[in-house]
């Protein structure tokens, strides 16, 4: 099933696509994908293809907006032709395109040709696995330290999933469900929980206390850096103090005895934004004052404070418009995909 830029296919469901197209659309993410490898693989996402190149944008359509996760999931050499054929089609179609978490030499790019607007919102947080985290000095270094010891004192250990089990993988989406209700307040997100779906290019480590799981962490392989997006970092409640850094540490152990230099831990908003290219300043008031008020509702310093103990270095990562007249188009249009709605 050829997708291309005068064929467009929508597919809610991955089983609804034939096997071996779907298996193609995954092998491609993750030879070219990025931190934003689930979202892009979501079920509710459309996808675009233009004939001569290889890969495809996969977007979601949000309030009159196509909105598009990361860069265009292709070759350095494609990117300009896909990037462009498709900002032609969105045009046709009268639709506004928005990028969450474009890079910094795309949001360049695409600045110059097809968008109007950029907003750095975050970073991307990448570790080296062969720089143990427990080995950093100073205050960072300790408290890792003393997380991992408690973990393993109170019981928990940790092991790869490498045999299919059923029971077992019942038992990892059970820890799932368990996390996901145990959430509370407003929640940022742009891909829901899916686990064993798309398995090609994915490991799976899981915590266990007493013969029962209580964790999990899952490896999302990426070619173009040589590394892994580590994601679905989950609990159920009341687990040992230090199981979440014990998780980290062990898949990053993991990863360097295999000598992977690169692991993102994907997308990390700011607590404000910075760098807005394309709008006079009387004009950034509003987006800013808003960024601020949804940051401090969802608690993003919590989760700068998790990650930033592992000493992590930061990519900056990117909203891009495609229009200058910001609206209530694109207001809706983050708000429902920055909650992982389909």
């Amino acid at each position: 099933m050829g997708i291309t830029a005068e064929s467009v296919v929508l597919q809610n469901d991955p089983s609804q696509i034939e096997k071996n197209e779907r298996s193609r659309i995954v092998e491609l993410v993750r030879r070219f994908g990025g931190c934003t490898t689930d979202a892009v693989l979501d079920p509710s996402m459309q996808f675009f293809e233009l004939q001569g190149t290889s890969g495809f944008i996969s977007y979601r359509l949000k309030a009159g907006c196509v909105v598009i996760f990361g860069d265009p999931v292709c070759s350095e050499k494609d990117k300009v032709a896909l990037a462009t054929a498709f900002h032609n089609f969105a045009k046709e179609k009268n639709k506004r395109v928005v990028y969450i978490a474009a890079s910094e030499p795309y949001t360049k790019w695409a600045i110059e040709h097809v968008c109007k607007v950029a907003v750095q919102f975050g970073e991307e947080f990448i570790l080296d696995p062969l720089c143990d985290p427990r080995k950093n000095t100073g205050t960072h270094g300790s408290l890792v330290r003393r997380k991992v010891k408690s973990a393993l004192r109170e019981g928990v250990t940790i092991h790869e999933y490498v045999t299919k089990d059923r029971e077992v993988e019942k038992a990892i989406e059970e820890v799932g469900e368990q996390w996901l209700k145990s959430r509370r307040g407003p929640q940022v997100h742009i891909s829901n929980v899916y686990l064993f779906e798309d398995r090609i290019g994915k490991r799976w480590l899981y915590a266990k206390k007493d013969d029962k799981i209580i964790g999990i962490i899952c490896l999302n392989q990426l070619e173009a850096y040589q590394g892994w997006l580590l994601n679905h970092l989950m609990n159920v409640p009341g687990v040992p103090s230090g199981t979440s850094e014990l998780l980290v540490v062990s898949a990053l152990e993991t990863l360097a005895k295999e000598g992977c230099r690169f692991a993102t831990v994907g997308i990390v908003a700011g607590s404000e934004l910075e760098n807005i290219m394309g709008l006079s300043k009387p004009l950034t008031w509003l987006p800013c004052g808003a960024f601020k008020l949804v940051t401090k509702a969802i608690g993003i310093d919590g989760l700068n404070t998790f990650w930033g103990k592992f000493h992590p270095r930061n990519k900056p990562l990117y909203l891009l418009f495609s229009h200058n007249h910001l609206g209530l188009r694109e207001v809706l249009a983050l708000k429902s995909a920055l909650n992982g709605k389909s």
